[in-house]
């Protein structure tokens, strides 16, 4: 009853949301998650192309149930767990630290909107951002000119729309989102490309709510943005993503860029700090998340979307990094 009563609070946001002010609740269960361990398989030279980052753990996560799989956002939390949500709006906890074996997670749905044929579950999430401010969950959405935002108190949903993303392409949506130590906003198209850049929001607030700057950031060629988090400097890490189709396989980079330098006249440069190319560690990551332990030790994790097709993995990347290493 204790861890019950515990989970309840952590997740009253998720448990009961609204919709035109209607109460809809989100059926949550548990997932009997095997966890393997892949480290000891990962060579010295795909270590080597992680740059300043080091390979803590590669785990492959596997469940029979339903709404496992398909993650594209990782949120921490303060409890030390983190908080995956996948494409198909449905949400897993994440207990830490990891071991080899069995194990069971909480698991259920996310969010939903009432229609004229009723509940309709039907979300696409794409990118999760946690408010430190006052707790509440920002999604980003594909083919969606909205961004929701889960409040804490009272757990209400609420969509706001941002007219910019209404000439983004169907799939571009919001795929990448953060908010930046200074309070402001970034979100980031996949799909928009314009002469070699990638188009960005930037919002003095809360998206949708506050001013907004277009802009334009240079990525390594051939790869999308899916996923963006903080480091405790100000500065910003972005997971990029490439499919490769001879053969067919994911292939990664994460770079660096200062928001601190966004100017709207000229595109903003990035530095490629990683590689996750090779055949023991690529995979199909779309969520990355970092927790920092001061300014002297920051972990990241990234996990993957497996598609639901034979031929991928469920993967949960966790990396460290000394930010004195980074340029």
């Amino acid at each position: 009853m204790r861890k019950f009563s515990a989970l309840i609070a952590l997740f009253a946001p998720l448990l009961w949301i609204t919709w035109g002010w209607q109460p809809v609740p989100t059926a949550d269960s548990h997932a009997q998650v095997r966890v393997e361990d892949l480290t000891p398989g990962v060579a010295a030279a795909e270590r080597t192309a992680l740059g300043p980052f080091r390979l803590d753990r590669l785990w492959r996560l596997s469940a029979d149930h339903r709404r496992f799989g398909g993650y594209s956002a990782l949120v921490p939390l303060d409890s030390g767990e983190l908080l995956a949500i996948s494409d198909r709006n449905a949400w897993i906890r994440i207990a830490e630290p990891l071991r080899p074996g069995r194990t069971r997670w909480p698991i259920g749905r996310l969010i939903a909107r009432r229609g004229s044929k009723g509940l309709d579950f039907g979300f696409d999430v794409e990118a999760a951002v946690r408010d430190s401010t006052d707790g509440s969950l920002w999604l980003g959405l594909e083919k969606e000119w909205h961004v929701a935002r889960i409040g804490p108190q009272p757990a209400r949903l609420r969509f706001t729309g941002i007219r910019a993303l209404r000439t983004w392409p169907e799939n571009g949506g919001a795929e990448a989102m953060t908010r930046l130590n200074d309070g402001r906003w970034v979100l980031l198209c996949e799909s928009c490309d314009s002469g070699g850049a990638h188009i960005g929001l930037a919002f003095a607030g809360r998206p949708g709510q506050s001013a907004m700057q277009r802009f334009a950031i240079i990525l390594p060629a051939g790869f999308d943005p899916v996923d963006m988090a903080p480091l405790p400097d100000g500065r910003v890490l972005i997971l990029t993503r490439k499919l490769e189709l001879f053969p067919p396989r994911f292939v990664s980079r994460i770079v660096l860029a200062d928001m601190a330098r966004l100017d709207a006249s000229r595109p903003l440069a990035t530095r490629e700090l990683a590689r996750i190319e090779g055949a023991s560690v690529r995979e199909n990551y779309e969520g990355m998340a970092i927790r920092a332990d001061g300014r002297s030790r920051v972990t990241v994790w990234l996990i993957a979307d497996a598609n639901d097709t034979a031929f991928q993995e469920t993967r949960l990347m966790q990396l460290s990094l000394d930010p004195a290493a980074l340029p």
